[in-house]
């Protein structure tokens, strides 16, 4: 995928074949004398071919490092054995980021520890694996919590946070996880675990290399990577290092395992929010909701998620979302689309400012906690409510990473019909709409020659869709294998360049 693509990790990319058989000489001795566990049996090997992706790639085996210094130690091990590395985390990446034919190094297992929170600094420090929803339960007694809230908060990893510069719904208000890192230890590939800060000089060659390339390439970042986004950009973060020199944890955060392993971090936490309240607004079309949405970015709120009816309809019959179904009357009310529109402070006040747009069909304000939490569960539970549809198509993801600026939410929507309609692709249309990312799933039997057919015309021109709109093509999810061929239209080869000699 992406680290394969700049830095051709393996002088020959031996095939999976030999790597196996490899492994079973030196190479298996060398890894299994590095001091962390390390497992070769065909059992561990399929059980980690597969992540939340479309994509198989088998790799030769799996290491569960419990320290940075095991970790370092295997890093170096396979790297001088000529095997690539491929840091995972959960593994709930859509975009086959997880996945490699050589090592994977997963970090979830181990390094799950919560320690040296700073109630006045408002920092904590977390081992890689510790889980986003761990975490905030750890947090909530304090009142505080970390900001970026990814929809797989009750399986994603924070070191794999990191790794994707993972932002969520309320990104508008929060941004992307990168802006909340404080620290990072990591393992490098010469063996060595460093901590990386703002005012760090560890790598003094690699900081002055990355601020040399950002001022030079200053104007292909602001021709490919131009302000006006809240999500992040595909590739490195240069347009941050530009914004930042010497501060690594710019390229850090979004390097999706190809710089360094992650061991632990020092994170920055927000306060938690004393008075909230959803406005929920019901559209007769998705069309509707999308214009509704540039009139809601005035009122500033926190989030503003769209679910559509592909997604709520999905909820029909299920005992687990009843309740949301009530509350929201989708049943005694039908619609094709809601906003919840989520607010911070001064809530009655916002509400009624909402209401005075009398937007949408109707509007129903929820203040309750516990019919929030209802009605968060049913948006956070988006993307196993799709996968679980009848029969053999399915909300496929290969364009549900798109970004472009919220203003321009509705002529983008518009634009993907005026490409699937003609091809006779349904599509769900849920997400992001505060930060301007819907995340749209082409129905796509991919059993089917002409479906298959069909994506790859679907990726191939929505990635020219959004670079005509100055968007993001890997805006929340990364590159991983899914992008990587769009990389030299969507960054163009100056940056791809510059991106290869970091």
């Amino acid at each position: 995928g992406f680290g394969i693509f700049l830095r051709d990790c393996v002088s020959g990319a031996a095939s999976l074949s030999s790597l196996v058989q490899m492994a079973g000489t030196s190479q298996q001795r060398a890894l299994e004398a590095a001091g962390c566990e390390v497992r070769l049996d065909n059992l561990t090997r399929q059980l980690y071919a597969t992540d939340a992706s479309i994509y198989q790639v088998e790799p030769m085996g799996v290491a569960f490092p419990r320290s940075a210094s095991q970790a370092a130690s295997i890093i170096r091990t396979a790297a001088d054995s000529g095997v690539p590395l491929t840091p995972r985390g959960a593994g709930s990446g859509l975009t086959g980021g997880a996945l490699g034919s050589g090592l994977i190094l997963d970090f979830a297992r181990h390094n799950r520890q919560i320690s040296g929170l700073d109630l006045e600094r408002r920092t904590v420090k977390v081992g890689a694996g510790v889980v986003l929803d761990q975490l905030n339960a750890f947090l909530k007694p304090h009142g505080l919590t970390f900001g970026p809230d990814v929809a797989t908060s009750s399986r994603a990893t924070l070191g794999g946070m990191i790794a994707n510069d993972s932002s969520g719904a309320r990104a508008a208000l929060y941004g992307t996880t990168g802006q909340h890192l404080a620290s990072a230890e990591v393992a490098l590939v010469d063996g060595r675990v460093l901590t990386f800060d703002p005012a760090a000089s560890a790598l003094p060659e690699q900081r002055a290399l990355a601020d040399e390339l950002a001022r030079r390439h200053a104007d292909a970042i602001a021709r490919f990577m131009p302000s006006g986004l809240r999500k992040r950009w595909p590739g490195y973060g240069l347009s941050r290092v530009l914004e930042e020199p010497g501060n690594l944890l710019h390229l850090l955060a979004g390097s999706e395992g190809t710089l360094a392993g992650i061991v632990s971090a020092e994170l920055r936490l927000v306060p938690l929010p004393k008075d909230k309240g959803l406005g929920l607004v019901f559209f007769p079309s998705v069309a509707e909701a999308m214009q509704a949405t540039v009139a809601l970015l005035e009122l500033q709120p926190a989030a503003i998620e769209h679910v559509d009816r592909a997604l709520f309809d999905q909820t029909r019959g299920q005992i687990r979302f009843q309740a949301a179904r009530d509350l929201l009357e989708l049943d005694a009310r039908p619609c094709e689309s809601f906003l919840i529109v989520e607010f911070y402070g001064q809530v009655r006040e916002k509400l009624a400012a909402l209401r005075d747009l009398r937007l949408g069909l109707r509007l129903r304000a929820v203040t309750a906690p516990d019919e929030m939490a209802l009605v968060w569960a049913l948006r956070k539970a988006g993307l196993s409510l799709l996968t679980g549809c009848a029969g053999p198509a399915k909300p496929v993801t290969c364009i549900e990473d798109c970004a472009v600026r919220p203003q321009r939410l509705p002529e983008f929507v518009a634009a993907m019909r005026s490409l699937l309609d003609p091809l006779g692709v349904n599509a769900c249309f849920y997400g992001h709409a505060a930060t301007g990312l819907l995340h749209i799933r082409p129905l796509l039997d991919l059993h089917r020659a002409e479906d298959v057919a069909r994506l790859r015309r679907i990726g191939s021109e929505v990635s020219a869709m959004v670079r005509q709109f100055n968007g993001s093509f890997a805006a929340e999810h990364g590159v991983g294998i899914a992008r990587t061929e769009f990389m030299p239209e969507q960054v163009g080869e100056e940056l791809l360049e510059a991106m290869r000699r970091i």
